[in-house]
């Protein structure tokens, strides 16, 4: 059976590090994506002490902790406009992979965003988020570990737009995260998409999506086409990860919305 990797921001929100990861287990998820946001930056001085915590109520659930989502770029995009903001994502870029190692992540989620929302894109822009990528794969690699830029609602939408950075790049440590829901809700065709840069893909996440609606739509209500997802990546040689991308929003049910999510989800894999 699969084993699902579970978004931190769908988990009951506690102060109690084991029970959040008490709670991913019972919901039977085997893998862990902690969020790193902008309101989340503070982890990056947390004490030896509460590093331990996480790990090892990591290592008494059996939830490792795999992937970092590093979605602060989003407010401190490579590509900005702004020196300061673009010196900030640079810090963080290098405070994350420090925090990771020592952490035991094996993946970091690249937000693939240019620029601010309130920023045009310009070439200037593309330029600039491709040279932080050269400085964030070389990061990578002396960590021994792998970077997967990720689709997002807006600039890098599309995994061509990846692979011609990849490719520019030209280095083991950075790769793609596919986010399916995104690739549906702008419309690609999701199984040339996935099929035909197999060889970059380094975790694929799995979210529902509309047309125009990005985030908290219910598995199966949406349009992501999820048994082609499958067919897809498995009929291409696809053995990687898998991380549910779901949102927790204080509902008072979440832990069942979880375990029903993965139940579906298993439900749509090739039998």
């Amino acid at each position: 059976m699969m084993d699902f990797g579970i978004y931190e921001k769908a988990l009951p929100q506690s102060r109690d590090i084991e029970k959040i990861f008490q709670t991913a287990a019972e919901a039977g998820y085997r893998r862990f994506e902690m969020a790193l946001d902008k309101d989340r930056l503070e982890r990056f001085r947390w004490s030896k002490k509460e590093k331990a915590e996480w790990l090892r109520a990591s290592l008494n659930s059996g939830v490792q902790i795999y992937n970092l989502v590093l979605s602060a770029h989003r407010e401190f995009p490579f590509g900005s406009h702004e020196a300061d903001v673009r010196k900030k994502a640079y810090e963080i870029m290098e405070e994350a992979v420090e925090f990771a190692a020592e952490m035991g992540i094996r993946t970091i989620q690249v937000a693939g965003y240019y620029a601010l929302d309130s920023e045009e894109v310009t070439e200037d822009s593309e330029k600039r988020f491709i040279e932080a990528m050269h400085h964030a794969a070389g990061l990578a690699g002396r960590a021994g570990m792998m970077l997967g830029i990720e689709n997002m609602d807006r600039d890098i939408i599309s995994l061509d737009q990846m692979k011609k950075i990849v490719e520019e790049v030209n280095s083991p440590w950075l790769k793609m995260y596919p986010d399916v829901g995104n690739l549906s809700a702008h419309h690609f065709n999701v199984k040339q998409s996935l099929a035909e840069n197999i060889h970059h893909i380094v975790g694929i996440h799995l979210k529902d999506t509309k047309e125009g609606v990005y985030r908290r739509v219910p598995f199966g209500e949406g349009i992501v086409d999820f048994k082609l997802v499958f067919s897809t990546l498995f009929n291409s040689g696809y053995r990687g990860y898998f991380g549910v991308e779901m949102w927790n929003d204080n509902s008072e049910n979440s832990v069942e919305i979880i375990k029903e999510a993965r139940k579906w989800l298993l439900q749509q894999t090739p039998q």
